[in-house]
């Protein structure tokens, strides 16, 4: 008999019953991106004014960790998220939503924010991008498709994301090729649009950080994970892990995860799961004929705080959820 570590009262503050689940932020970032590209496959989200408002910055002993999480949306950038200031004017750290669409080689990314646009056309052109129409979007590019040139280092760490730039007074859109970056920019039908990908924003709720990607299983459709957002710096993180399952594996998949995904359960390193998370509640989200899995994760004072988030990068939620 399977022993859910959390009580009925402290489940329902933890899963945000009360509030409009999935509403606001993600909700509406994925409302933002076209649901007919690469943003299907993979999307990331984060909101850095959110985090610098809380007094999350690098030197902070209390905010450190925080830090992963502030950097969420970024991608591929937020290794070079320094450097991208002085060498191309975007500063996505300082915007109010960043969003990660695709993997490689379609990928795009968007920042949501104030943007000196004068500034990054400037430092673009002398760099050697060229006017270019995309999509119905005057940009610059450096490439007509994704090609990456290795005699053009413009930010260490930086291949060929910046090949295609679309840049306004409000955001900065950037891609490997044309598709990605007129998907990172809208669509008729938006990700939100898209019932099982509004089911898995209602499943995350109120997050600060999130990502949704498919599974290469054929028992899963969908992986999510996000962190709550915290009071305080001093707050214990709040991760949830949301998992749609296909229909004839539902029942299968859900006896793995409320199985294996407890305190006492053994993670692939020979430890346990409430070495990190000692409190891990399970429970159900249902929304426009999809049924989500939905775990929820209160993490002790010493874990990463996207602990969820390193489950899903190594693999280790695809072993929780194998039949």
């Amino acid at each position: 008999m399977r022993r859910i570590t959390v009580a009925l009262t402290a489940l329902l503050a933890l899963t945000g019953c009360g509030q409009n689940s999935g509403e606001g932020g993600l909700k509406e970032a994925m409302a933002a991106v076209s649901g007919e590209g690469p943003a299907a496959a993979y999307f990331e989200y984060g909101e850095p004014a959110w985090w610098r408002d809380l007094g999350v910055k690098a030197g902070s002993a209390e905010a450190r960790r925080w830090l992963p999480a502030s950097v969420s949306g970024l991608g591929s950038f937020a290794s070079a998220a320094a450097a991208l200031p002085e060498a191309t004017g975007m500063t996505p750290t300082a915007g109010t939503r960043a969003i990660s669409i695709g993997v490689p080689p379609h990928q795009a990314f968007r920042f949501d924010g104030e943007v000196d646009a004068d500034a990054v056309r400037k430092k673009l052109t002398a760099h050697g991008a060229k006017p270019r129409e995309m999509g119905g979007h005057e940009g610059l590019s450096f490439s007509p498709g994704d090609e990456i040139d290795l005699s053009r280092t413009i930010v260490p760490g930086v291949t060929n994301q910046l090949n295609q730039v679309v840049v306004t007074d409000s955001l900065v859109a950037t891609a490997s090729s044309p598709d990605p970056l007129t998907a990172v920019l809208g669509g008729d039908t938006t990700l939100a649009d898209k019932p099982a990908y509004a089911a898995m924003a209602s499943c995350l709720g109120d997050v600060a950080a999130a990502t949704i990607t498919t599974s290469p299983s054929e028992t899963v459709t969908l992986y999510g994970v996000g962190l709550r957002r915290p009071a305080g710096l001093n707050d214990r993180p709040v991760n949830v892990i949301c998992v749609l399952p296909s229909a004839s594996a539902a029942t299968d998949v859900e006896r793995a995860l409320t199985t294996r995904l407890v305190p006492t359960g053994t993670m692939g390193d020979g430890g346990t799961y409430g070495k990190h998370a000692p409190e891990i509640a399970h429970d159900r989200v249902s929304s426009d004929d999809h049924t989500v899995l939905r775990a929820v994760l209160t993490l002790n004072d010493t874990a990463n705080a996207m602990f969820a988030n390193q489950l899903l990068v190594r693999g280790d939620l695809q072993t929780l959820t194998k039949p």
